[in-house]
């Protein structure tokens, strides 16, 4: 995979007038493994864990408040159908070590090699809207190591991330775009967590006044 691993593939395309993009015939999806993809896929006859919607606007050892968190949580919970059957997931990163990733709790980190070795596979959708939740390590590039793939191989089936730092203003209309048709007939259903997000997608990418950046940072991973 290599430098393949780094690229958003999801948003090629002719960036010219009337230019054609990938978005516009397919709805991507990707894997950290074939392995990981083919276990997202087996059926699963253990009942799903409720909703969980968590934040962190002040993680363990922050020097700052993280404003938007509260309101985040207050918009998805707005738009949740009761009673909540598909887990969420939205806490602030830190990047140091690869496999010492983690989501920075309010008492220690929860990281990257504690969530692999945990059985996740009653979670069937986690959507982590921190920044670079699924930004792969420049030093080992023939590998995806990230939040994002890091739960997939625990069992989630079906993951949204980002690539790289996500403005605060985005993220609010990204959630909302993305939760309002997920969650629009009353009931969630992870498989189709990577058409919702390429509509949502879509639905930002009409908005000429946000930068390009910000219209691709989303990504889905899994089913």
């Amino acid at each position: 995979m290599s430098l393949f691993n780094f690229l958003p593939l999801h948003a090629a395309g002719e960036y010219r007038r009337h230019g054609q993009f990938l978005s516009q015939l397919h709805i991507s999806s990707y894997t950290p493994s074939l392995t990981a993809l083919i276990k997202a896929r087996r059926h699963d006859r253990s009942p799903s864990v409720s909703f969980a919607a968590i934040g962190q606007n002040l993680p363990a050892n922050a020097s700052f408040t993280l404003d938007c968190v509260e309101p985040e949580l207050e918009l998805v919970q707005s738009l949740l159908p009761p009673p909540p059957t598909v887990s969420f997931t939205k806490i602030t990163s830190n990047y140091k070590d690869p496999f010492n990733l983690a989501l920075l709790m309010h008492d220690q980190p929860l990281s990257l090699l504690d969530m692999t070795q945990t059985d996740l596979s009653r979670h069937e959708f986690a959507f982590l809207s921190a920044c670079e939740t699924a930004a792969g390590d420049h030093d080992s590039p023939d590998e995806a190591i990230h939040l994002a793939a890091g739960l997939q191989f625990a069992g989630v089936k079906s993951v949204i991330g980002t690539l790289w730092k996500v403005n605060d203003s985005t993220v609010p209309r990204l959630v909302e775009a993305f939760y309002k048709n997920f969650c629009g007939d009353g009931t969630m259903n992870s498989k189709r967590a990577a058409q919702v997000l390429h509509q949502a997608v879509q639905l930002l990418a009409c908005d000429m006044d946000m930068l390009l950046d910000q219209r691709i940072v989303f990504i889905h991973i899994g089913i």
